[in-house]
């Protein structure tokens, strides 16, 4: 298990490679983040990790076209939202 010291030294390190998953769930409204395989589930700061985004908020389409970021490696898009054990296991998988 890392510790919350290695983990916040790995976040700050521009030079390793992370892993983010944000599931976005349109029926409940609900936001929540994966980072590293770890459910940021609020620690001390918070009483529960997710969200809830506006419910006037009607779409989350941007521009016409998407741009990446070079720094961006991989990119993946699913048509519904995971389940937080599909996004630790994507993460310990290397996907």
């Amino acid at each position: 298990m890392k510790t919350e010291l290695q983990f916040r030294d790995r976040i700050t390190d521009e030079r390793l490679p992370q892993h983010l998953v944000a599931t976005v769930d349109g029926g409940p409204k609900i936001i929540t983040f994966v980072v590293d395989g770890v459910l940021q589930d609020g620690g001390d700061e918070r009483q529960f990790g997710w969200g809830r985004f506006s419910p006037h908020l009607r779409s989350a389409n941007g521009a016409a076209n998407v741009r990446i970021d070079s720094a961006v490696r991989a990119l993946r898009v699913y048509g519904r939202a995971l389940r937080t054990s599909e996004a630790v296991g994507n993460f310990r998988a290397g996907l």
